[in-house]
């Protein structure tokens, strides 16, 4: 795992590595500016223009630094410098005088170039942009030059990804340390471009208690292994309920994506209509099925009773039938996914919610949240890391909130998945999910592990899709065609 820093938690770290372990400051400011200028030098010849735009803080003298090496690396530099020079940091006097004295050209407005250098605020900026920096970023943003972001785009709030009135649209980020959560959580992940994590030689001793993390693939090793001897039983006996009268696919694509990752036994539990689609396109499931004007409980609880591992919800449709079956699953106490209209079946219903308990991974979309919390979509979509704390902590169950970037809170902390892509934005994908989860928990792999991997294993396995056709014609089997690659890998 690794960490995802808020603005705060940098500057804690910054701080942690030049008074406690004694690297100062415009050490650290060198190697940070010196990672962007090898990637602009990577990337542009040097017969093009380069315009470093700079605030008066650290950022601002971070950019002084990457125009510096530019320039004596034969590039035609320029600086624009916004704001009060008497308030500039002692940082940034230093390394001004070094661009004044090699003779650089600087300016105090924003000129057309064919580089542009984004060094207005850095991970500091809290307030929303105006006056002569808004107007900066506007003509910065007009231009068709390509543009690079020192540790992230000037504008974005580094603690949510929101936007604060305006920001730099970049091509490329150059994060020092850490992603922050405004790299990684939209909308200011759209504006970062191509984001490369730059090693500068913060302490890691300095990190804080309680950092958001991200998955990356090493992780995947934390997934159990299959043993020599073993069988179909030992990993794990799934059961999932889906699909209603007129809708099958969920039932077929949770199930396939169950077998994919590895669950030994699945059993499906839906509506009689679906037994004859489901039984001819996966004959290795086992099916239940219930009619709903003669239900027999019986059944279902006989199910609960064979398996180990529930995953429930997908297209089962709402009611009072679909909200006893929810209530009977979250009594039995056993790992469970909770997807769907198994959210919605229970979210006016707090008497349920209170039988919500911890070993329960819920796995809800903004609209589900929004239901299951009674708070706006726009809310929800504005704080996600705070409502997926919220229920988890007034709920006990970990959650895993579905967005562009997913964003899982459990017992062990707060993660952002950063894995996926725009093509998964498609009927059934989450139904996909909801199987690969469930697999996982059937394994061995453990709630906490079951919860982070299963939303990276999907993305994986969507990222790989994509990379075999366009986003656009994207389905959610394609992803399940995928999952044996991720898993073999």
């Amino acid at each position: 795992m690794r960490y995802i820093f808020t603005g705060k938690q940098m500057k804690t770290v910054d701080d942690f590595t030049i008074k406690n372990i004694g690297i100062p400051s415009i050490v650290l400011m060198e190697r940070a500016a010196l990672c962007v200028a090898s990637l602009i030098m990577e990337n542009e010849l040097k017969s093009k223009s380069v315009l470093v735009v700079c605030g008066i803080g650290n950022n601002g003298a971070d950019g002084l630094a990457v125009c510096r090496m530019l320039h004596l690396n034969g590039y035609n530099t320029c600086i624009c410098v916004l704001g009060d020079m008497e308030k500039a940091t002692d940082e940034f006097k230093v390394q001004y005088k070094i661009v004044k004295n090699l003779g650089i050209n600087i300016t105090d407005h924003v000129t057309f170039a064919d580089v542009i250098v984004d060094a207005v605020f850095g991970v500091g900026l809290s307030r929303e942009v105006t006056d002569s920096y808004k107007n900066a970023i506007e003509q910065m943003n007009q231009f068709r030059s390509r543009v690079y972001s020192v540790d992230i785009p000037s504008g974005i709030d580094a603690d949510t990804g929101m936007v604060l009135g305006i920001a730099v649209k970049a091509q490329y980020t150059v994060t020092f340390g850490s992603h922050k959560v405004g790299t990684v959580l939209y909308p200011g992940a759209d504006y970062c471009g191509i984001v490369k994590v730059a090693d500068i030689g913060l302490a890691r001793e300095g990190n804080p208690d309680n950092t958001i993390k991200y998955a990356e693939r090493e992780d995947l090793y934390n997934i159990p292994k299959r043993k020599n001897y073993s069988n179909k039983g030992t990993y794990g006996k799934v059961l999932i309920i889906a699909g209603s009268k007129d809708i099958s696919g969920a039932a077929i694509l949770s199930t396939l994506a169950a077998f994919k990752t590895g669950a030994g036994m699945v059993r499906v539990f839906t509506h009689e209509n679906n037994r004859n689609i489901i039984g001819k396109l996966i004959p290795e499931a086992m099916i239940n099925t219930y009619d709903t004007e003669k239900f027999d409980m019986k059944s279902l609880e006989a199910c609960i009773h064979w398996c180990n591992v529930i995953a429930v919800g997908p297209g089962i449709g709402t009611g009072e039938l679909q909200t006893k079956i929810v209530e009977t699953v979250l009594e039995a106490k056993l790992p469970t996914v909770l997807d769907a209209d198994g959210i919605n079946t229970i979210s006016r219903r707090n008497d349920i919610k209170n039988k919500l308990h911890k070993n329960v991974i819920m796995t809800p979309h903004l609209g589900e949240m929004s239901r299951f919390m009674a708070v706006p979509v726009e809310e929800i979509a504005g704080n996600l890391i705070k409502y997926a704390n919220q229920a988890n902590y007034q709920y006990g169950v970990s959650v895993v909130l579905k967005d562009a970037r997913t964003v899982i809170v459990n017992q062990q902390g707060t993660y952002i998945n950063l894995t996926g892509n725009s093509g998964m934005a498609t009927a059934g994908s989450g139904d996909v999910l909801t199987g690969i989860i469930a697999a996982l928990l059937g394994i061995g792999a453990g709630q906490e592990n079951a919860a982070v991997l299963g939303p990276y294993v999907h993305g994986c396995a969507g990222d790989m899709a994509a990379q075999c056709q366009t986003k656009e014609s994207m389905m959610a089997g394609d992803i399940v065609k995928k999952i044996a690659e991720v898993m073999k890998r």
